[in-house]
């Protein structure tokens, strides 16, 4: 079952996608708790994604001009993660044609639940978060 899950992702998702365009980001960073500079430094920069399935894991890599972040997981099986100090307990599947990881703060007092749902349409990667009841969505274009 796994493996075929890993092939599904790699058939769909699979490749360096580049932003083309975002809706409602800067609510989302903010309802993380990002501060104003790292925000404006997110706003304005044009990161791309690389999503690759390699030893039975996925792992996506985002690029933008002040950071980068590799992210290394497996499928239906609880795994942590840590985003700008923020340690999550995640759980990623693939289910309809979208890779979708809930990801639930250690600490929920300080930090809100997060939901990111990737998935291709037509020749887009759509990838919608939200962060507590904050939804944003943002299309990359594949690069070639």
């Amino acid at each position: 079952m796994g493996s075929e899950q890993l092939n599904e992702v790699s058939e769909s998702l699979a490749g360096s996608w580049l932003l083309d365009r975002t809706e409602n980001f800067d609510e989302a960073l903010k309802a993380m708790g990002l501060n104003v500079v790292f925000r404006k430094l997110a706003s304005h920069a044009k990161p791309s994604m690389e999503i690759q399935v390699e030893d039975g894991k996925v792992k996506i890599i985002a690029k933008a001009s002040f950071f980068t972040q590799t992210m290394t997981f497996p499928i239906n099986e609880p795994y942590d993660q840590e985003f700008e100090g923020i340690k999550m307990k995640c759980f990623t599947k693939w289910e309809d044609n979208k890779l979708i990881t809930e990801a639930n703060p250690v600490e929920p007092e300080k930090h809100k639940p997060q939901k990111f749902h990737r998935e291709r349409i037509n020749d887009e990667l759509v990838q919608t978060m939200w962060i507590g009841d904050v939804k944003c969505t943002r299309w990359f274009k594949q690069q070639t």
